[in-house]
């Protein structure tokens, strides 16, 4: 409950400095919301002004908890769609996986009985191939790096690719950078060689942690925990501290090594026909409440890393930080068999970078 009434209040100031917003419903724990608690004031973006006069009840899907950063991300969104809409647009938003598993809840979208979704790049991987580049390791070095690189025109394109899947890529939120959670030190490739460590079922993730030395083992998210008390597996990676934090990973894995040797962009999707649909000023302000939503979203990531950090490490976690260089240059036979042929294009991983540089 401490954790979440901190992340609330970072909600609370946030609404307060974006005066553009309107009001904060007051009731930011709630799993849905959609301006409760009357009618919003109109602005220059929405409201009475924004033309909309259709209304619109839709749902939304997170995997992570109530209180997590995509939570408080989607319920941003729908305040601020529903304020800007002049109440016209309510949006429920469900979190903790409540509707399903990923690949469930996905499905959803693409047959329209559920309309947005935030998932983890990875996830999409059942339906298309066009999230696979940002499996890429050390493609993205920090959030930051990321950040910068998600907003340029190449991952665009990968975002517009998803059509063919029957979705619309509004824009990228954020899992996080990688890190792996060990019960041992772990400050060398030395140190992990031969160490079984937890993969998500990607070959080219498995490759990854073949690459560094180690053993990959690919469990469900529910088995990480029991596997590492049990010794099945010595450390848990293909995720971030966040994420170990809420799982509580690190009672079991208590040296984290920042090893940031990959990162999980998370689109926010909507199903593509209700996109079609839409009149352009509607499409237009939820591009402009996602938007926003994302870079509050952000903030809460930032926040919430600073917050987690100090708590594990209070509760006898050790961070650990390695020479990134002699990762990264461990992982280029992943490049060598991933990127050209038919596999990524190696002209989309130049842009990408491009942008980042930019």
């Amino acid at each position: 409950m401490k954790k979440r009434i901190l992340s609330f209040a970072l909600a609370l100031v946030m609404a307060l400095s974006l005066a553009a917003c309107g009001g904060n419903s007051g009731q930011p724990d709630q799993p849905s919301t959609g301006g409760s608690g009357g009618s919003a004031s109109p602005d220059a973006s929405g409201g009475s002004g924004s033309g909309i006069t259709e209304t619109y009840n839709w749902t939304v899907s997170s995997g992570l908890a109530v209180g997590s950063s995509w939570d408080l991300g989607l319920l941003r969104f729908a305040e601020l769609l529903h304020e800007r809409s002049g109440g016209k647009i309510t949006l429920t938003v469900h979190s903790g996986g409540t509707l399903g598993s990923a690949k469930e809840t996905l499905e959803g979208v693409q047959m329209g009985s559920i309309d947005f979704i935030v998932e983890s790049s990875a996830s999409l991987s059942n339906f298309t191939d066009a999230m696979s580049v940002f499996d890429l390791p050390y493609l993205f070095k920090s959030n930051e790096e990321a950040r910068k690189g998600l907003g340029g025109d190449a991952a665009r394109g990968q975002l517009e690719a998803l059509e063919a899947n029957g979705f619309k890529g509004i824009n990228y939120w954020e899992n996080g950078i990688y890190a792996i959670g060990s019960v041992k030190e772990v400050r060398t490739l030395a140190d992990l060689a031969g160490m079984r460590v937890r993969s998500i079922d990607s070959p080219l993730q498995a490759d990854v942690y073949n690459a560094l030395g180690a053993q990959p083992v690919v469990l469900s998210w529910g088995d990480i925990y029991t596997s590492l008390q049990q010794g099945v597996i010595e450390a848990v990676s293909s995720t971030t501290v966040p994420n170990m934090y809420t799982t509580n990973f690190y009672e079991v894995a208590p040296y984290i090594v920042l090893s940031n040797h990959g990162y999980s962009p998370a689109p926010l999707l909507c199903n593509l026909d209700m996109w079609n649909a839409l009149p352009a000023n509607v499409q237009e302000l939820v591009t402009a409440c996602a938007d926003e939503a994302r870079e509050y979203h952000y903030e809460v990531c930032d926040q919430q890393m600073g917050e987690f950090r100090a708590n594990m490490e209070a509760n006898g976690a050790t961070f650990i930080d390695i020479d990134t260089n002699e990762w990264s240059n461990a992982v280029q036979p992943v490049y060598d068999k991933y990127v050209g042929g038919s596999g990524i294009d190696p002209a989309l991983v130049d842009a990408i970078r491009a942008d980042i540089a930019g």
